[in-house]
């Protein structure tokens, strides 16, 4: 499917402002993280700890074409200092689509940080940036290489002494990054909803 140059305007415009926005959150999220400290922080996740999480999440679009999108991902993750993780995660997409639908393999790297805690409780911030192939053209006039931002909030509850409850919600991202021109950058920016579980080791 071909646009005109008014479109690819304006879906450029909209890009560089999602951009604007993954930076913003990021400077907020460093801010916050070394803004709002306890003293008692590091005895929740403290450092030197792993993690392996499994969660299930549910993705619509909000801009451009209908993209329904189911997902699993499973991840293990390190905590670098108290409160702070970095992870590594696989995550399998369905993506219900105009066109075929389309089946997206991905893997990216998760930043979490847990601002504060109360008892079983924990608030926190985190972002996403990886990268995914699909069986089909994502969106359906898309490419089948394209890269995945997400950034957003949530929450744990300790069930027992090392299984977590963990959901949340984040802004997702999906484009090629202009891999094949300016004016062939489609992409999908959702609401992403996630629930599942994590084992502390």
């Amino acid at each position: 499917m071909r646009h005109g140059g008014a479109p690819q305007a304006r879906e450029r415009r909209k890009e560089r402002n999602h951009v604007r926005w993954l930076m913003a959150f990021a400077t907020a999220s460093i801010f916050a993280a070394t803004s709002v400290a306890r003293a008692d922080d590091g005895g929740y996740f403290p450092a030197g700890t792993w993690t392996f999480t499994g969660y299930g999440s549910y993705i619509r679009n909000f801009t451009g074409e209908r993209a329904v999108i189911g997902a699993g991902t499973v991840g293990v993750g390190y905590y670098l200092v108290d409160n702070f993780a970095l992870n590594a995660e696989l995550s399998g997409y369905h993506n219900d689509q105009h066109g075929p639908d389309a089946d997206i393999f991905a893997g990216d790297l998760l930043i979490r940080h847990h601002l504060f805690h109360s008892g079983r409780f924990s608030f926190f911030l985190d972002g996403v940036a990886g990268v995914a192939y699909a069986d089909h053209r994502t969106p359906y006039y898309g490419t089948y290489f394209n890269f995945i931002l997400e950034g957003g909030a949530g929450v744990t509850f300790e069930l027992f002494d090392n299984i977590d409850l963990i959901a949340g919600v984040r802004y997702f991202h999906l484009s090629n990054a202009h891999l094949e021109g300016p004016d062939h950058n489609p992409s999908i920016n959702g609401t992403q909803g996630y629930i599942g579980l994590m084992v502390k080791f």
